[in-house]
Protein backbone atom coordinates (compact mmCIF):
# COMPACT_ATOMS: atom_id res chain seq x y z
CA UNK A 1 0.00 0.00 0.00
CA UNK A 2 1.41 3.11 -0.96
CA UNK A 3 1.17 6.10 1.66
CA UNK A 4 0.92 9.63 0.92
CA UNK A 5 0.70 12.72 3.60
CA UNK A 6 0.12 15.91 2.53
CA UNK A 7 -0.61 19.49 4.45
CA UNK A 8 -2.83 21.83 2.63
CA UNK A 9 -1.06 25.02 2.12
CA UNK A 10 1.62 24.72 4.40
CA UNK A 11 4.42 21.93 5.08
CA UNK A 12 3.53 18.96 7.77
CA UNK A 13 4.81 18.65 10.56
CA UNK A 14 7.41 15.73 10.58
CA UNK A 15 5.99 14.03 13.51
CA UNK A 16 2.36 14.18 12.45
CA UNK A 17 3.18 12.38 9.37
CA UNK A 18 5.28 9.88 11.32
CA UNK A 19 1.66 9.60 13.60
CA UNK A 20 -0.60 9.56 10.20
CA UNK A 21 1.61 7.19 8.66
CA UNK A 22 1.46 4.60 11.67
CA UNK A 23 -2.29 4.96 11.55
CA UNK A 24 -2.61 4.44 7.54
CA UNK A 25 -0.85 1.45 8.01
CA UNK A 26 -3.24 -0.17 10.50
CA UNK A 27 -5.58 -0.30 7.39
CA UNK A 28 -4.15 -3.27 5.29
CA UNK A 29 -5.01 -5.10 8.24
CA UNK A 30 -9.19 -5.32 7.15
CA UNK A 31 -8.14 -5.91 3.88
CA UNK A 32 -5.29 -6.17 1.79
CA UNK A 33 -6.41 -4.88 -1.43
CA UNK A 34 -5.65 -1.22 -0.64
CA UNK A 35 -3.46 0.75 -3.87
CA UNK A 36 -2.95 3.74 -2.15
CA UNK A 37 -3.84 5.67 0.80
CA UNK A 38 -3.46 9.57 0.57
CA UNK A 39 -4.26 11.85 3.57
CA UNK A 40 -4.60 15.48 3.56
CA UNK A 41 -3.77 17.20 6.83
CA UNK A 42 -5.45 21.13 6.88
CA UNK A 43 -7.45 23.83 9.15
CA UNK A 44 -10.60 25.27 8.64
CA UNK A 45 -12.93 28.15 10.59
CA UNK A 46 -15.87 26.84 11.55
CA UNK A 47 -19.44 29.08 11.88
CA UNK A 48 -18.01 29.67 15.29
CA UNK A 49 -15.00 31.22 13.43
CA UNK A 50 -13.09 28.74 15.74
CA UNK A 51 -10.06 27.02 13.68
CA UNK A 52 -10.58 23.30 13.33
CA UNK A 53 -7.93 20.65 12.35
CA UNK A 54 -9.31 18.70 9.44
CA UNK A 55 -7.68 15.05 8.34
CA UNK A 56 -8.92 14.27 4.71
CA UNK A 57 -8.44 10.69 3.74
CA UNK A 58 -8.88 8.27 0.30
CA UNK A 59 -8.18 4.88 0.03
CA UNK A 60 -7.99 3.59 -3.62
CA UNK A 61 -8.26 -0.17 -3.32
CA UNK A 62 -8.32 -2.85 -5.98
CA UNK A 63 -11.66 -4.05 -7.73
CA UNK A 64 -13.07 -4.85 -11.66
CA UNK A 65 -13.42 -1.40 -12.24
CA UNK A 66 -11.44 0.04 -9.18
CA UNK A 67 -13.08 2.15 -5.81
CA UNK A 68 -12.59 5.07 -4.13
CA UNK A 69 -13.22 5.31 -0.99
CA UNK A 70 -13.27 8.85 1.01
CA UNK A 71 -13.76 10.41 4.66
CA UNK A 72 -13.37 13.51 6.31
CA UNK A 73 -13.07 14.61 10.11
CA UNK A 74 -11.95 17.63 12.00
CA UNK A 75 -11.40 18.15 15.22
CA UNK A 76 -10.10 20.53 17.60
CA UNK A 77 -6.21 19.31 17.66
CA UNK A 78 -4.64 17.59 14.51
CA UNK A 79 -3.97 13.84 16.07
CA UNK A 80 -7.61 13.48 17.12
CA UNK A 81 -8.76 14.62 13.62
CA UNK A 82 -6.41 12.11 12.09
CA UNK A 83 -7.47 9.32 14.37
CA UNK A 84 -11.15 9.93 13.83
CA UNK A 85 -10.86 10.13 9.87
CA UNK A 86 -8.81 6.70 10.31
CA UNK A 87 -11.52 5.00 12.81
CA UNK A 88 -13.99 6.11 9.72
CA UNK A 89 -12.52 4.94 7.08
CA UNK A 90 -11.67 1.89 8.75
CA UNK A 91 -15.37 1.63 9.30
CA UNK A 92 -16.15 2.16 5.21
CA UNK A 93 -12.73 -0.98 4.66
CA UNK A 94 -14.91 -3.32 6.70
CA UNK A 95 -18.32 -2.07 4.95
CA UNK A 96 -16.43 -2.80 1.47
CA UNK A 97 -15.26 -5.86 2.22
CA UNK A 98 -18.50 -7.21 3.53
CA UNK A 99 -20.17 -6.14 0.42
CA UNK A 100 -17.66 -7.67 -1.89
CA UNK A 101 -18.26 -11.12 0.29
CA UNK A 102 -22.23 -11.02 -0.03
CA UNK A 103 -22.89 -13.54 -2.46
CA UNK A 104 -26.66 -13.31 -2.62
CA UNK A 105 -26.31 -10.88 -5.04
CA UNK A 106 -26.93 -11.08 -9.06
CA UNK A 107 -23.63 -8.66 -9.73
CA UNK A 108 -20.72 -7.84 -8.09
CA UNK A 109 -21.07 -4.80 -5.79
CA UNK A 110 -17.75 -3.44 -6.76
CA UNK A 111 -19.24 -2.62 -10.17
CA UNK A 112 -22.15 -1.05 -8.89
CA UNK A 113 -22.28 2.70 -9.02
CA UNK A 114 -18.34 2.90 -10.18
CA UNK A 115 -17.98 4.20 -13.85
CA UNK A 116 -18.37 1.86 -16.51
CA UNK A 117 -16.82 3.96 -19.50
CA UNK A 118 -15.79 7.56 -19.61
CA UNK A 119 -14.41 10.55 -21.92
CA UNK A 120 -10.49 10.51 -22.30
CA UNK A 121 -9.13 13.12 -19.72
CA UNK A 122 -8.55 15.76 -22.67
CA UNK A 123 -11.77 15.13 -24.80
CA UNK A 124 -13.30 17.81 -24.39
CA UNK A 125 -16.89 18.71 -26.28
CA UNK A 126 -18.01 21.51 -28.26
CA UNK A 127 -20.78 22.40 -25.50
CA UNK A 128 -18.26 22.30 -22.47
CA UNK A 129 -18.88 18.62 -21.72
CA UNK A 130 -15.41 17.79 -20.31
CA UNK A 131 -16.16 14.39 -19.23
CA UNK A 132 -19.08 11.70 -18.89
CA UNK A 133 -19.74 8.69 -16.77
CA UNK A 134 -22.24 5.92 -17.03
CA UNK A 135 -23.03 4.05 -14.34
CA UNK A 136 -24.84 0.21 -13.36
CA UNK A 137 -27.30 1.64 -10.82
CA UNK A 138 -29.36 -0.57 -8.34
CA UNK A 139 -32.36 0.33 -6.83
CA UNK A 140 -31.58 1.82 -3.03
CA UNK A 141 -33.05 3.77 -0.22
CA UNK A 142 -33.14 7.37 0.36
CA UNK A 143 -30.92 6.36 3.65
CA UNK A 144 -28.79 4.37 1.34
CA UNK A 145 -28.41 6.71 -1.25
CA UNK A 146 -27.31 9.45 1.75
CA UNK A 147 -24.89 6.58 3.22
CA UNK A 148 -23.59 6.11 -0.36
CA UNK A 149 -22.93 9.88 -0.68
CA UNK A 150 -21.50 10.68 2.61
CA UNK A 151 -18.87 8.20 1.98
CA UNK A 152 -18.07 9.31 -1.14
CA UNK A 153 -17.81 13.01 0.06
CA UNK A 154 -19.78 14.40 -2.55
CA UNK A 155 -22.43 17.00 -2.43
CA UNK A 156 -24.82 14.89 -4.56
CA UNK A 157 -25.97 11.79 -5.42
CA UNK A 158 -28.12 9.69 -8.57
CA UNK A 159 -29.99 7.04 -7.55
CA UNK A 160 -32.92 4.41 -8.48
CA UNK A 161 -35.16 5.05 -5.59
CA UNK A 162 -36.00 1.37 -3.95
CA UNK A 163 -40.11 2.45 -3.33
CA UNK A 164 -40.92 4.24 -6.83
CA UNK A 165 -38.69 2.83 -9.29
CA UNK A 166 -37.42 5.92 -11.04
CA UNK A 167 -34.09 8.65 -10.48
CA UNK A 168 -34.01 10.94 -7.38
CA UNK A 169 -31.24 12.85 -7.17
CA UNK A 170 -30.07 13.72 -3.38
CA UNK A 171 -28.19 16.67 -2.63
CA UNK A 172 -26.73 18.78 -0.05
CA UNK A 173 -27.78 22.02 0.51
CA UNK A 174 -25.78 25.24 1.45
CA UNK A 175 -27.48 25.28 4.60
CA UNK A 176 -26.33 21.31 5.63
CA UNK A 177 -29.47 19.88 5.14
CA UNK A 178 -30.16 17.86 2.12
CA UNK A 179 -32.62 17.76 -0.68
CA UNK A 180 -34.55 15.43 -3.48
CA UNK A 181 -35.05 16.00 -6.94
CA UNK A 182 -37.47 13.69 -7.92
CA UNK A 183 -37.55 12.93 -11.58
CA UNK A 184 -41.02 12.94 -13.46
CA UNK A 185 -41.06 11.25 -16.40
CA UNK A 186 -44.76 11.58 -17.51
Amino acid sequence: MEILIQAKKSAADPQMKTYAQAKLEKLARHFDHILQARMELGTEKNKSLETMKVAELTVHVTGRTGNILKAVQSAEHMNEAVDLVVDKMDRQIRQHKEKLKDHRRSKPVAAIGQPSSEAGPSAVRSNGVARIKRFKMRPMTEDQAREEMDELGHAFFLFLNEDSQELNLLYRRHDGSLGLLEADLS
